[in-house]
């Protein structure tokens, strides 16, 4: 008996991405005819409450075309909480998720099919190398966090994975708001290969997350996964301690046994604003931690769906996808 090929269904969370969309499904459409028998492949977006045409194209193509789901949110929750949504609405036997803007190239889904074929459970997209002005940053943020977390395997990927449904049954169990995506694949995953592949530019427009989006998904992966930043203030606080007792010794002593001039109002105020900045860096570490700790009990839900546009039945058996429950918000 012929092994039935198993279903891949591509997970793209999806903001103002009109002009692009069109490109990324013919291009994910032309992979898919390169794959022949090897695997089945359907669609779900998640609208992440775009703002310009994206939702119409989208309600167009999956009126036109027989393997495009469409999950809408009720407005924008961002890029976690919409692969989130992903994760929850998936049916298949793979999962590829991407971002919607071709910096994640199709082109890959043949060598990462490959590669799980061969017994990976997860197969990542790493990234050889970025065209983004702040590559430097990426680089040393990934030194970093697998320098402080070992949880984290030591790969430079994103959202560019192909991951095995086992995997996303797992990743379903991930109940928490503030989310590192690759973090939670490696968390999740048994075994994990990569695929180095460099990091495309956007096809279209800017980036929309912003040097203040990446200062805070940092924050997150190092609060998620670490303990370091609780731990710095912990070693900021004592290396304070000893310099105060320190320099109080020196000073006592220089009063009690020279004639010296003890430096007034100048030495004064300069160690009164370093241990002012010092109480302050560490009272804003430890407040993050309470804002995201007031997030979490608060359990709210991640994400409200608007709309929900499923495979009609007769479109879906042509698939081969596997029937699961579709679960919600």
């Amino acid at each position: 008996m012929i092994p039935k090929p198993p279903h891949i269904e591509v997970i793209i969370p999806l903001f103002n991405e009109a002009e692009t969309l069109p490109v990324l499904l013919a291009q994910m459409d032309h992979v898919r005819a390169s794959l022949g028998g090897q695997a089945t492949l359907s669609y779900l977006f998640i609208n992440d409450g775009s703002t310009d045409r994206t939702g119409e194209l989208l309600k167009t193509l999956h009126h036109q075309r027989g393997d495009i789901r469409v999950v809408e949110l009720l407005h924008n929750f961002g890029h976690s909480a919409a692969l989130a949504c992903g994760i929850d609405h998936f049916q298949g036997d793979l999962a590829l998720f991407m971002d919607g803007d071709l910096q994640d190239s199709p082109a890959a889904l043949p060598h990462l099919l490959s590669e799980w074929r061969k017994g990976a459970e997860t197969v990542v997209v790493e990234r050889a190398e970025r065209m983004e002005k702040q590559g430097y940053l990426f680089k040393t943020f990934y030194f970093l966090l697998r320098k402080s977390a070992s949880q984290v395997p030591p790969i430079n990927f994103g959202t560019h994975c192909l991951l095995d449904k086992t995997v996303v049954r797992r990743m379903k169990a991930h109940t928490e708001r503030h989310r590192y995506f690759p973090a939670l694949v490696a968390y999740s995953s048994k075994s994990i290969r990569s695929v180095s592949l460099p990091r495309g530019e956007r096809f279209s427009g800017n980036s929309r997350v912003g040097l203040f989006g990446l200062i805070h998904l940092a924050c997150t992966a190092f609060m998620s996964f670490s303990s370091a930043p609780i731990r710095l203030v912990s070693l900021i606080g004592f290396i304070c301690s000893i310099g105060s007792l320190m320099g109080a010794s020196i000073i006592v002593s220089i009063k009690l046994l020279t004639t010296w001039a003890i430096p007034g109002w100048a030495s004064t105020m300069s160690l009164l604003f370093f241990a002012s900045g010092i109480q302050l860096l560490c009272l804003g570490i430890l407040g993050e931690y309470v804002a995201r700790i007031f997030d979490e009990v608060k359990k709210r839900p991640l994400y409200w769906v608007s709309e929900n546009w499923e495979i009609a039945p007769k479109s879906r058996e042509s698939l081969g996808a596997t029937h699961r429950p579709v679960s919600s918000a």
